[in-house]
């Protein structure tokens, strides 16, 4: 790789503050310093209780509490000591300062005492922090191991920039700026929202500076909002810039990982016109006065009263109290910002809304986005308040986003500003007034933010319409997932609408009709009232069991992600849990939950089920789309024929004994049994079957553990005959099988319409799974997504299905569905359907079948 410029960089040397063991800074159990949303650097447990100066320096900042100082280098590093975790708290207890705000140390001089003793038994840990605030000033980290000595033992070796932009030149090492060969862009969609976090997330494992050139533009390879901001479409090239001690190894990582789609599968593109994304659809204007035009977002009919949302804008102050005070301002409120969505996606995960989950987890990776903290770090060097700074930088960069020709990356400038207000609230200290909604109420905005959508009160907000956005917006996606009616991008003049202004939203036609005649709204309200009657009565039998007519038992059980779930299970008639997704435990976090985090998660969830109900335990299922931070995988061409499921628990045999000791542990309290996920060998199953009965005898646990298959790839189906000799049960999961049956992924976007679950040959492989499991006495279920399908469930029960795994709001309409059929009339149906050549020819049949049996019904009313 030769060698564009050179660059003389001068090296900081920090010496340790305390003796004790270097610990990394990604292993401190606190988000804040592990994340490194203060900065890099690293951490020590002390055993020494004076912190001393690592280096020659100004203290710029002495925090009240006395806790935390910042030293000012020479050279403009900032450096923070950060004493204990959560010891703020202690308001300056245990601790005395030895010098003030101003004074002039050296290397060696003592800057705070500290009790030790009391910290121990009132902080939660004793950890020192040791890190460089202003990361822009570091061209590369080297960081110390081992024990360190305090005034003696290098901690942190240094690279500095030559300023801002490193143009000036200090005397001391060169550092090369390294470029890799220059790399097409495959992803069908280009570097849209997921492969950059993918990219960012490694790109932030190498302590060089890396850049993405495209065109002769630059942007930060480690921040997200700029890798979007250089709109890098299907068939661009980009080449990867790297100054630093791990240049080279850093483009050696990067440049594969980016061919090979960063995680997403990829297609073979046709020519560059045609790969390009489609541009956003352009306004339409009606020329009905009574129907405003725009696009469908969420579908959905509903009557209901205008109501238009605004967002008051706050006052700042511009100008702040120096740089370290409203610096330290900046990454309070950051942090809260950051638990708080922590704490979100985390409940979102535990109620199995992994979909509105992943869009929050998105939001707190944006809070670490480089670009944004430093955009308002500049501004505050130049005396800004940190609340002025902060909103002049997230409107900078959302204003890039939402100019870009690409609509799902304009879109996401909703996100910048959603997450900017949610840190601006803390800045401040003052909360947005609360808007009193009505009952009824079809909201009306120029834009609605993810948070604004998730706190939607579905019991007065009957739908909203955006004039901004697209039906690829996080609101419009959170719209869908709670079944709101939605139009986004609607006409302007919605925006002038009285408040109490009777409307008509129709979601389905992206339409918002005005002054509808009573005769329209009297049918609408009707069609809703026999759906919520038909609701009603499903949720009143609930517990009755799910018997078709001529007598056979099925059982409908819950998919489920967390404790709350289990707890609603028999509430709405649910006979258990099909499957427990148990990897909710171990995405979006920085290392592997502990055994006895897991054994607590699944005994509660067993203990809120009872010893009567089924407990079907999926072990962990990640890898392919589901990649975890903390178990790196080697980049893969097409990651989900790849380390996944069953291959990468049988890899990473400690990770999953772990878990497999911490279900096991749950058998008492529930009917319990463990799945694998992606078995497609008799070998593995045997494979994994050992370790479970290897931690079970092991452990001395008595009660009855069942083990079984999700089958979702082809070949099991086909073999399940030799499965069921070993397994005592199949759980079909039709959302893979599908994918892999028909090669299709399920995410592509021109061909995911076509991976339909009612394929003839999907069907097949159901009816072969169910017939291979029944001949050794073995039973079948469905946890796919086809399970959960009203127009699907006669033709399961034909194939010999016999229990059907669904959302816990399907339950009670699954249960319904069951017992209008009969079986000897799902049998003949599922003989028809088998013979059978497409997807369209199953569902129209199913539909006439679903017709003729409501014909039959009404008729014996």
């Amino acid at each position: 790789m030769p060698a564009d410029s050179a660059q003389t960089l001068q090296t900081l040397i920090l010496t340790a503050p305390l003796s004790g063991p270097i610990v990394l800074l990604e292993n401190v159990p606190d988000p804040t310093f592990a994340h490194k949303l203060v900065g890099d650097g690293v951490a020590i447990d002390p055993t020494t209780e004076i912190l001393l100066a690592p280096c020659q320096g100004v203290v710029t900042q002495l925090h009240a509490a006395h806790h935390a100082l910042t030293l000012t280098t020479p050279e403009g590093v900032e450096v923070l000591m950060h004493i204990g975790l959560e010891t703020v708290a202690l308001k300056g207890q245990g601790f005395t300062p030895r010098v003030s705000e101003g004074d002039q140390v050296q290397l060696g001089d003592p800057l705070i005492a500290f009790d030790a003793n009391y910290l121990a038994h009132h902080a939660a840990s004793l950890l020192t922090m040791v890190v460089i605030c202003n990361g822009d000033r570091v061209a590369s980290y080297r960081t110390g191991s081992g024990q360190a000595k305090a005034g003696e033992t290098q901690i942190l070796e240094l690279k500095l920039n030559a300023g801002d932009d490193g143009a000036q030149s200090f005397s001391g090492v060169k550092a090369e700026a390294l470029f890799s060969e220059p790399i097409v862009i495959l992803n069908p969609a280009g570097l849209h929202a997921r492969p950059t976090a993918v990219l960012v997330g490694k790109a932030k494992t190498f302590a060089s500076d890396i850049r993405i050139v495209k065109d002769g533009r630059e942007a930060n390879a480690k921040s997200v909002v700029a890798v979007m901001g250089l709109e890098v479409k299907a068939h661009d090239k980009i080449t990867l810039k790297a100054i630093g001690a791990d240049a080279q190894a850093a483009l050696a990582a990067l440049a594969p990982l980016i061919s090979s789609g960063l995680g997403e599968s990829l297609h073979a593109l046709p020519p560059e016109k045609a790969a390009a994304p489609p541009p956003p659809p352009p306004k339409l204007a009606s020329k009905d006065p009574n129907v405003l035009l725009g696009v469908s977002a969420s579908p959905g009919l509903v009557t209901g009263h205008v109501f238009q949302l605004r967002h008051e804008s706050m006052k700042l102050e511009e100008f702040g109290k120096g740089f370290a005070a409203e610096n330290q301002s900046l990454l309070a409120a950051v942090a809260i910002a950051q638990g708080e969505l922590k704490n979100l996606a985390e409940s979102l995960r535990q109620r199995a809304d992994a979909d509105k989950a992943a869009i929050f987890a998105a939001h707190e990776e944006l809070l670490e986005d480089p670009e944004l903290i430093e955009g308002a770090r500049r501004r505050m060097r130049h005396g800004k308040s940190a609340a002025f700074a902060w909103n002049e930088s997230f409107l900078e960069q959302a204003a890039n986003l939402a100019g870009l020709n690409n609509e799902l990356l304009a879109g996401r400038a909703n996100d910048i500003r959603d997450v900017g207000r949610r840190v601006l609230v803390h800045l401040t200290g003052t909360e947005r007034p609360a808007q009193a909604i009505p009952q009824n109420a079809v909201l009306i905005a120029a834009e609605l933010t993810p948070s604004d959508a998730a706190s939607l009160d579905k019991s007065s907000v009957v739908g909203f319409c955006t004039t901004g956005g697209s039906a690829t917006s996080h609101a419009s996606i959170l719209a869908r997932s709670m079944a709101i009616p939605a139009v986004a991008a609607i006409e302007e003049r919605a925006l002038e609408l009285p408040n109490g202004a009777s409307v008509v939203l129709d979601g389905n036609n992206g339409q918002l009709r005005l002054n509808p005649t009573e005769a329209e709204v009297a049918d609408i309200r009707l069609l809703q009232e026999r759906t919520a009657a038909t609701r009603a009565v499903e949720l009143f039998e609930a517990a009755k069991p799910a018997v078709t007519l001529d007598g056979r038992r099925i059982k409908v059980v819950a998919n489920i992600g967390g404790v709350t779930d289990a707890m609603e299970v028999a509430s709405l008639g649910g006979e258990g849990v099909g499957l427990l997704r148990s990897e909710f435990l171990f995405l979006q976090r920085a290392a592997a939950p502990s055994e006895e985090e897991q054994e607590g998660m699944y005994a509660s969830i067993a203990k809120a089920l009872g010893p009567e109900r089924d407990l079907v335990v999926r072990t962990l299922d990640v890898g392919g789309d589901k990649p975890l931070a903390y178990l790196p995988l080697p980049p893969e061409i097409n990651p989900f024929l790849g380390v996944r499921g069953i291959r990468l628990n049988l890899l990473g045999t400690d990770l999953f004994r772990s878990q497999v000791r911490a279900i096991l542990k749950a058998a008492s309290f529930a009917n319990l049994h463990v799945m694998f996920p992606m078995v497609s060998s008799v070998l593995e199953l045997r494979a994994a079957k050992a370790i479970v009965l290897e931690e079970k005898e092991a452990l001395g646990v008595t009660s009855p553990v069942h083990v079984g298959v999700m089958v979702e790839v082809p070949a099991a189906a086909i073999l399940a005959e030799g499965l069921a000799q070993e397994a005592d049960f199949f759980s079909i999961g039709t959302n893979d099988l599908t994918q892999y049956a028909l090669a299709i992924d399920r995410g592509h976007p021109r061909l995911a319409a076509m991976a339909d679950a009612l394929h003839p040959a999907v069907l097949k492989l159901i009816e072969r799974t169910a017939q291979g499991a029944h001949k050794y006495g073995k039973w079948v279920g469905v946890c796919g997504g086809l399970a959960g399908e009203i127009l699907a469930v006669p033709i399961l029960l034909g194939l010999g299905v016999d229990e059907l795994s669904v959302s816990l709001p399907s339950i009670p309409s699954i249960k319904a569905a069951v017992r209008r059929q009969n079986i000897s009339a799902c049998r003949a149906l599922a003989t028809e359907i088998l013979s059978m050549l497409t997807a369209a020819e199953a569902r129209k049949r199913l539909t006439a079948f679903a017709a003729e049996n409501a014909e039959k019904e009404g008729a014996n009313a």
